[in-house]
């Protein structure tokens, strides 16, 4: 293999909670270090064969698949037949410039990145978003430099020695937004990259009835790409004389946050961090589906201090989320308080500690 490059290279992706977090992470990098190289390690069947084309980034996509929920079959196809192939096809496009660093920030991209490097000994540095690191990551940890945390909680599941609580890398655009009252009040819904099923059945349900009772507020609802799944969830609304915008993606989340004085979520790491950042009132429902069950543990980050309600998704029918969503959302008081408690949360010089942990092999001699 050719000699180190001034290359970092960043590996996962698959959902947007794995892949806005790196576009975040290539941005500071490049402000910090201009003329070093970015490049990416992707799924072609991720949301980052999409993303990063349109931003011009240099990027190798691979063919593979998730283990998560599959059959037998699937995985042992994935591990001895696309994992290897995977870390040749990667091991081939560094021959060119050997990368002075992998971050690796999840998602099963991610995995052939991160072990191509440790075994052509390339440093590598695991970015952990959640408040529960995930499998891959455990394991992982202990053949690698460092760890970055989202969530200082993570660091129970691996070397506390190796790891920095950093909080997850927001856009900065999105930073630049601070939390504020409107008249009337506005009601953002957002069940991440790929939307939430439930949340699309219930909100609009909940908000009928919140109309019928006579409350004015409007809704900015983030449902998700499914075919009529926009028209069919516009009409709810609006045959309950609602005033709402329904979106399959957005890919303004800085208007997004703008526009709402309290939001209805999943608890995907960025949702929670973002909310603290922008210190944006929440009620959080966390996937029970999700592994470890960590979007339980992302939302009581912000539950604990007061700055979310987090209601598990088996408690919840229409009835007691509206109630939930008037009891907070027409109290401005209350919002005021959510507010100030989500942005203390956020820890403080936490993106120039994530560069100064980089910056260690980043800025080593070549």
């Amino acid at each position: 293999m050719n000699r180190m490059g001034n290359l970092l290279c960043i590996a996962g992706g698959g959902t947007g909670g794995h892949v806005f977090p790196a576009l975040a992470l290539a941005d500071i990098v490049r402000r910090r270090w201009p003329h070093l190289q970015v490049s990416f390690i992707g799924a072609e069947r991720g949301l980052e064969s999409r993303l990063l084309p349109e931003r011009g980034e240099v990027a190798l996509f691979l063919t593979m698949h998730s283990v998560q929920g599959a059959g037998f079959m699937q995985r042992l196809r994935v591990l001895i037949w696309e994992l290897p192939r995977a870390i040749l096809h990667i091991w081939k496009h560094w021959r060119a410039a050997r990368p002075r660093l992998v971050v690796g920030v999840g998602g099963y991209a991610s995995v052939a990145g991160v072990i191509a490097a440790i075994l052509r000994r390339i440093p590598v540095v695991l970015y952990e978003q959640n408040a529960v690191p995930g499998l891959v990551n455990r394991k992982l940890a202990r053949f690698c430099q460092g760890v970055l945390l989202g969530f200082a909680e993570a660091a129970d599941g691996l070397p506390r020695n190796k790891c920095m609580h950093t909080g997850n890398l927001v856009p900065q655009a999105i930073r630049e937004v601070h939390w504020q009252p409107h008249t009337p009040p506005g009601l953002i819904v957002l069940g991440g990259s790929q939307g939430a099923k439930f949340l699309n059945q219930t909100v609009p349900a909940s908000c009928r009835i919140l109309k019928q009772a006579g409350h004015i507020f409007t809704v900015t609802h983030v449902a998700g790409e499914g075919a009529g799944r926009v028209e069919a969830i516009a009409k709810t609304y609006r045959d309950a004389g609602i005033d709402a915008e329904v979106l399959d993606f957005c890919c303004d989340m800085p208007g997004l946050y703008v526009k709402g004085d309290l939001m209805i979520a999943r608890a995907g790491a960025m949702s929670v961090s973002e909310a603290a950042v922008v210190g944006m009132p929440a009620i959080f429902v966390p996937l029970p589906s999700a592994a470890d069950d960590h979007q339980r543990h992302n939302a009581q980050s912000l539950a604990t201090p007061g700055a979310a309600v987090m209601i598990d998704q088996e408690n919840i029918d229409a009835g007691v989320l509206a109630s939930e969503v008037e009891k907070l959302l027409f109290d401005a008081k209350r919002l005021k308080f959510m507010s100030e408690a989500a942005v203390k949360s956020v820890p403080e010089q936490g993106e120039k500690k994530l560069l100064d942990m980089l910056g260690t092999w980043l800025e080593a001699p070549a």
